[in-house]
């Protein structure tokens, strides 16, 4: 099993950036010791105090040893796409390949048509055309060595631009005309992986696994029940398996990754703890989020055949959230029950824990990580490329 951990951001607060720093740094130095894979630090703007996320992987990268980096997400129709390969090459260089990409469309409505025009998330399909060809241009900058693009949105390179030294377009065949003119682009740094660092996109549409499916790359899961993973991941499945002409396995991403499933997490000592600490806080937080993207209500989280009753669409979010698993908040035990629910019932392997109920102080989310490194992760077998499994005596723990 492989366990990754996002930030505490101190949601709906007005925190100071620099302590935010300070404690982003401790808790990176945290999973680094405890043995997770990566740290992944979402793109913000306007509101929360992480509107790059590349350049805060850039500083926890500098104090962690083996901890890999990673955004979740980068909001692709928000950046110009080579600025952002420069980027992440220079940083997957700077760690020596310790980058995990994630890329993602986005839901600020105000970021997007702040930043461009054309990422106007009001016009989903213009939006998903640019975060489509974005993501084309990105491959291209990192894997080819001299590439063209024309595209809907972008055109490289600028069509009748010359270079006037003579020594510099002369020597240069691949990239210039004999006359000057440019032909070809030539991004550079290339990543240190190859052909570049694995990516993951940010996911809860069906349709967007298709989409991931079709690509050939990883994606990540944040708030879909437990059925709706099934449905999001059988998809992906599916649709790899016939596009890429072989069996892909269920929890598997085309190019051999894990597909990666994010949750709200919190732990306490015990079961009525951490409800009665995560409840009004997690009720806060998705009444906001469903205000902002109305989209995102009740049924945007269910698998099609899964049918809402009164009872769940008037329950409070906290409930609704935890009998649909979409939420892990509890015991040790009562988390660990429902990694290995993934586990055994989708072939889940990785795991994202995204420790933010909100108006918790910061010393109560630090113990709750503590706890998840120290009682949750330790029953299971560990790394992306092992079973996962639960041995016999930590098994009789959780049942």
């Amino acid at each position: 099993m492989r366990f990754d951990g996002n930030v505490f951001y101190h949601l709906l607060e007005r925190y100071p950036p620099d302590l935010l720093m300070e404690e982003w740094r401790e808790e990176a130095t945290l999973f680094d010791q405890a043995g997770f894979t990566t740290i992944w630090i979402g793109e913000q703007h306007f509101w929360i105090a992480a509107p790059n996320p590349v350049l805060i992987n850039t500083h926890l990268a500098t104090h962690t040893r083996r901890l890999r980096v990673g955004q979740s997400a980068c909001v692709l129709p928000d950046w110009h796409p080579i600025r952002l390969a420069e980027d992440l090459a220079l940083l997957d260089n700077m760690t020596r390949g310790r980058l995990d990409v994630g890329v993602a469309r986005g839901v600020n409505t105000l970021a997007g048509i702040t930043f461009n025009a054309d990422a106007d998330r009001r016009d989903q399909a213009r939006n998903y055309a640019l975060f489509s060809e974005t993501l084309d241009v990105l491959i291209k900058a990192w894997t080819e060595d001299a590439f063209v693009h024309e595209g809907r949105f972008y055109s490289f390179p600028p069509r009748g631009w010359k270079e006037q030294g003579e020594r510099i377009y002369s020597d240069d065949p691949e990239h210039y005309a004999p006359d000057g003119e440019i032909i070809a682009m030539p991004v550079r740094p290339k990543p240190y992986q190859k052909p570049h660092p694995p990516i993951w996109q940010a996911a809860d549409s069906t349709a967007s696994y298709a989409f991931a499916a079709e690509r050939g790359h990883a994606a990540t899961c944040l708030s879909r029940s437990f059925e709706g993973v099934r449905e999001a991941w059988t998809t992906y499945k599916e649709t790899a398996s016939r596009v890429w002409g072989r069996d892909v396995p269920m929890g598997r991403s085309a190019d051999g990754k894990t597909l990666n499933v994010m949750r709200t997490c919190y732990v306490a000592d015990t079961q009525e703890q951490a409800e009665r600490e995560a409840r009004e806080g997690i009720n806060r937080w998705y009444d906001v989020t469903v205000g902002l993207n109305a989209s995102r209500g009740k049924q945007s989280c269910v698998a099609s055949w899964e049918t809402l009753k009164d009872r769940d669409l008037n329950a409070e979010w906290f409930d609704f959230l935890m009998e649909k698993e979409i939420i892990w908040v509890g015991s040790p035990e009562y988390v660990a029950e429902r990694i290995d629910h993934l586990r055994t019932e989708l072939n889940c392997a990785h795991v994202t824990i995204w420790p933010n109920p909100v108006g918790l102080p910061y010393k109560k989310v630090m113990h709750s990580l503590e706890l998840y490194a120290e009682r949750v992760m330790p029953m299971f077998d560990q790394g992306e490329n092992s079973s996962g499994e639960i041995s016999p005596d930590k098994l009789q723990l959780l049942t």
